[in-house]
C-alpha cells in the first residue's frame, strides 16, 4: 500500500511542478502552442457545426486551406481536443499533461510488476523514474504536445507481453483483450500526432521484451508476445487507415528531403552525448560545438531526454555489488539467450546508427525512403528511456544488499529526482513567449455564442516595417475568422519553402479573380488527380457553394482516390469491430465466472 500511495504523490507532485508553466510567470506559453493552441481551437469550430462523429478531413483556418486529418501531426484525435469540448484549449492540455503522466507511471508500475516480476519498491523507482523523464514534460511545455502518447509505451509493452494461452476459452479471450488494448494505444499514439516516434517507440518495447527474457525470473512468452505483437499492429493499422492513407498521400506530394540531416561525428563523442542528455537533459548541452551538419538553430528541449544521474548509479551500483558486468553476463546470459542479447544490442544501436555524422554514412541516410524526410533523429533516443529505467529497478531487486534496504534507496532516489526537476535552470522555459489569452478568449466568446465564426478573409502576417513576415501568434488569425496566408505549418517547410501560394492573396475568402476564388481547394493537396486539380490550387468560381461549406467548418463534396476509398471501408469496419468485440468479451467473461462458480 504504501508504495501505491507514494506512486500518486508522485502524479501529483509532477503535476503542481510542471502546471506552473501553462502559463509560466508571465501568462505565456511555450512557442510551439502558437501551432497547437489554434489547431483545438479550430477542432472545437469543427465540433460545433458537426457534432461528435464527424471528423474534419480539412480546415480553412490556416495556409489559405489545407488537409487537417492528412497531417500526421495534428491532433483532432486527442485527449486535448476531447478535452477542449468541454473546457477551453488550455484547460485540455492541463488535463492532458496529468492523465498521461498517471497513465506513464501505472503502466511502468505493472510492466516491472507483472512482467519483470519485482518487488513493490522497485517498480515503484521504475515508475518514478519513467514519469519524471524529461522529453515527456518539457516537450509538452514547449508545445509539442503530440508527445504526450509516449507514456503509453510500457502499458502497450504490458499488454503485449502478458502471457496467453489457447489451450482454454478464456485464455483466448484474455489475450485478444490484451492485444486489442496494445493495438488501440498505438492507433491513438499514430491519430494523436505522434507519427514520428512509433516505430522508436515499436523498437523500444522490442527491447523491452528482450529485456524481460534476459531477466532471471521474467515471465516472457516469445512466440506469444510475437503473435501479439503482429496482431495489434495489424488492427492499429485498420483503425488508423483513413488518416495513415491520407497522410502518405499529403507527404508524397510535399516530400522534405531537401533538409540537412544533422548527427554527432566520432562514436565516442556520440556516446558521450547521449550519455549527457539521457542524464542531466538539455540544459548543458552546447549543439554548436557537438552537432555537425545542422541546418537548424535547435533549442534545449530537443535534447531533454534527462533522467538524472540517479539510475546510472543504480546500475553501477548493481553491478559492483552483484560481482561485476561479467559475472552478471555469465549468470543471465546462457547459450539460449544469445539470440535475445543479439536482438537487444542491435536495437539499442539503431539510434547510435542514425545519429552519427559522416559525409559518408550521411549520403547512404539520404537515399532511404522516409527517413530522408525528417530533419533530424535526436528524437530516436526516446529508445533509452525505458531501457536505463528497467535496468535501475532491476539493479535494486537483483541486489541482496539493496534489496534489504529498498526502501531507504528507492526514497533517497526519488527525493533525488524530484530535487533535481524542482530545483532545474529553467529559464529557457520561463521566457516562452506564446500568449494564450486571445485563443482562451475567443473559445469562451464562441462558446456562449454557440457558432464558429466563417473564415470569410486571407490575411498576411506583417513585421513592424509592414513587410510580410513569419510573426509569432500568426495562426491566431482564425479568432477573427480570417485564415492566416503565411501560417506555421511545418508540413510545407520550416520557412514555408513547399507552400504553393498560386496567386493567394490578403482579402476576401469568396473574391472573385480569373476564375477562381481566393481559398484554396484542400482536396488538390490529397487527390489531385481525381478532382482534376493539382496541390495548391483554389477552389473556381463555379464551386462558390463548396468554398462556402467549406470555410462555414462544414464538409463539402470531392472525390477520394481508390486507395483511400478502401482504407475508409477498412477504418470503418475496424472501430465497429471493437464494440462487437468488448460485447462478446463481456458476454464469455460472465460464462467464465458463472462456471468456476458451479465449479466450487
Amino acid at each position: 500500500m504504501v508504495p501505491v500511495a507514494v506512486g500518486w504523490l508522485l502524479i501529483v507532485i509532477h503535476y503542481l511542478i510542471f502546471s506552473q508553466f501553462f502559463p509560466n510567470a508571465q501568462g505565456k506559453l511555450g512557442h510551439d502552442y502558437q501551432y497547437n493552441l489554434p489547431l483545438l481551437l479550430d477542432g472545437y469550430y469543427w465540433f460545433l457545426n458537426n457534432g461528435l462523429l464527424s471528423l474534419p478531413w480539412f480546415t480553412p483556418s490556416f495556409c489559405g486551406g489545407m488537409p487537417l486529418m492528412a497531417n500526421p501531426a495534428t491532433f483532432y484525435v486527442s485527449t486535448a481536443q476531447w478535452f477542449t469540448f468541454l473546457a477551453d484549449p488550455l484547460t485540455g492540455v492541463r488535463l492532458t499533461l496529468a492523465l498521461f503522466a498517471a497513465l506513464g507511471f501505472w503502466g511502468f508500475y505493472l510492466l516491472l510488476r507483472r512482467v519483470f516480476a519485482v518487488g513493490s519498491w522497485a517498480a515503484l523507482l521504475g515508475g518514478g523514474l519513467f514519469l519524471f523523464n524529461g522529453l515527456y514534460a518539457w516537450r509538452v511545455v514547449v508545445g509539442h504536445l503530440e508527445f504526450h502518447a509516449f507514456m503509453l509505451t510500457p502499458g502497450i509493452a504490458w499488454c503485449l507481453l502478458q502471457r496467453g494461452s489457447f489451450a482454454s476459452g478464456w485464455g483466448w479471450w484474455r489475450m485478444a483483450r490484451n492485444t486489442l488494448c496494445a493495438a488501440l494505444m498505438l492507433s491513438y499514439a499514430f491519430m494523436s500526432g505522434m507519427a514520428q516516434l512509433i516505430v522508436p517507440s515499436l523498437i523500444a518495447v522490442v527491447i523491452i521484451a528482450g529485456l524481460a527474457r534476459l531477466t532471471p525470473g521474467g515471465n516472457v512468452d516469445c512466440l506469444g508476445f510475437v503473435f501479439r505483437f503482429v496482431s495489434a499492429g495489424a488492427v492499429a493499422l485498420g483503425l488508423s487507415a483513413s488518416k495513415l492513407v491520407a497522410s502518405l498521400s499529403f507527404l508524397g506530394n510535399f516530400p522534405r528531403d531537401s533538409y540537412l540531416l544533422p548527427g554527432v561525428e566520432g562514436v565516442g563523442k556520440l556516446i558521450s552525448f547521449i550519455f549527457q542528455v539521457l542524464s542531466v537533459g538539455g540544459v548543458h548541452v552546447d549543439s554548436e560545438s557537438m552537432i555537425a551538419n545542422s541546418q537548424w538553430t535547435l533549442g534545449r528541449h530537443e535534447f531533454e531526454f534527462g533522467l538524472t544521474i540517479a539510475p546510472f548509479v543504480l546500475i553501477a551500483l548493481g553491478l559492483v555489488l552483484n560481482g561485476g558486468w561479467r559475472r552478471v553476463f555469465a549468470t543471465v546470459v546462457g547459450l539460449r539467450q544469445l539470440p535475445y542479447l543479439a536482438l537487444c544490442l542491435s536495437l539499442l544501436a539503431v539510434p547510435l546508427a542514425l545519429n552519427y555524422y559522416s559525409p559518408e554514412w550521411n549520403q547512404i541516410l539520404k537515399t532511404v525512403p522516409l527517413v530522408r524526410n525528417l530533419s533530424n533523429f535526436f528524437r530516436w533516443i526516446i529508445i533509452y528511456i525505458p531501457c536505463v529505467v528497467i535496468l535501475a529497478a532491476l539493479a535494486v531487486e537483483k541486489s541482496p544488499f539493496l534489496m534489504r534496504i529498498a526502501p531507504l534507496v528507492v526514497g533517497a532516489t526519488l527525493v533525488w529526482v524530484v530535487a533535481q526537476t524542482l530545483f532545474a535552470d529553467t529559464a529557457y522555459y520561463d521566457d516562452q513567449p506564446y500568449d494564450p489569452a486571445p485563443v482562451v478568449s475567443a473559445y469562451w466568446q464562441t462558446r456562449i455564442k454557440g457558432t464558429p465564426p466563417v473564415i470569410a478573409a486571407q490575411v498576411a502576417s506583417l513585421d513592424e516595417a509592414g513587410q510580410p513576415a513569419l510573426t509569432q501568434a500568426r495562426n491566431d488569425a482564425l479568432i477573427h475568422g480570417e485564415s492566416q496566408i503565411l501560417c506555421y505549418e511545418p508540413m510545407f517547410g520550416f520557412r514555408l519553402e513547399f507552400l504553393p501560394f498560386k496567386g493567394i492573396r490578403p482579402g476576401p475568402t469568396l473574391l472573385e479573380y480569373d476564375g477562381e476564388l481566393n481559398v484554396k481547394n484542400p482536396a488538390c493537396y490529397l487527390y489531385p488527380d481525381e478532382n482534376g486539380c493539382v496541390p495548391g490550387d483554389h477552389f473556381r468560381v463555379a464551386e462558390k457553394s463548396e468554398a462556402q461549406q467549406f470555410i462555414s467548418f462544414h464538409p463539402f463534396p470531392y472525390k477520394l482516390s481508390r486507395w483511400q476509398a478502401v482504407a475508409d471501408r477498412v477504418n470503418l469496419i475496424c472501430l465497429l469491430a471493437v464494440p462487437l468485440f468488448a460485447l462478446a468479451y463481456g458476454v464469455a467473461a460472465l460464462y467464465d465466472r458463472q462456471a468456476q462458480r458451479g465449479v466450487r
